[in-house]
């Protein structure tokens, strides 16, 4: 829970992109041909909001794990109030509410992850910021069942 937490609130966190990858790769080349230091790309816009958004996520399915489901439905209308149709990190509201409203009608949790990992699977684009290549050669590159562990 204090990883989600850190990652929705500490702003000592540094940020990643495909473009600061690229940056970074363009220091080692730059140093090892002796060519000039790449200008640095600035911070994407979008980061923070998608991985608060998965944060927050993160956080409902769990508090519902635990069966602690006031602070589930805390979690998840604070979800809905940040992060409104049209943001980065809307795509993440939509799956907390595959997985929220089948929890709900069926009250289990196998049921639940099957509806996100369903949202997943047919919304990918949603997991590469979360663990891809650009990551680093040792990231975990995110499949859809990664979203839902409880399954």
């Amino acid at each position: 829970m204090a990883f989600y937490q850190n990652a929705i609130f500490d702003d000592k966190l540094n940020w990643w992109s495909k473009e600061m990858h690229l940056y970074h790769v363009g220091i080692s080349r730059a140093h090892a041909e002796n060519l000039p230091t790449p200008t640095p790309p600035a911070p994407d816009p979008t980061e923070y909001p998608r991985l608060a958004a998965y944060a927050y996520y993160r956080m409902v399915i769990l508090h519902t794990y635990l069966g602690e489901m006031d602070a589930a439905q805390v979690k998840y209308a604070t979800l809905q109030e940040k992060f409104p149709a049209g943001s980065p990190g809307h795509p993440y509201v939509e799956l907390a509410s595959a997985f929220w409203d089948v929890y709900q009608s069926s009250g289990r949790m196998y049921d639940a992850c099957g509806a996100a990992i369903q949202y997943a699977a047919e919304h990918p684009e949603i997991l590469t910021p979360l663990g891809s290549d650009y990551h680093g050669a040792q990231s975990h590159i995110y499949v859809p069942a990664d979203v839902c562990p409880f399954r």
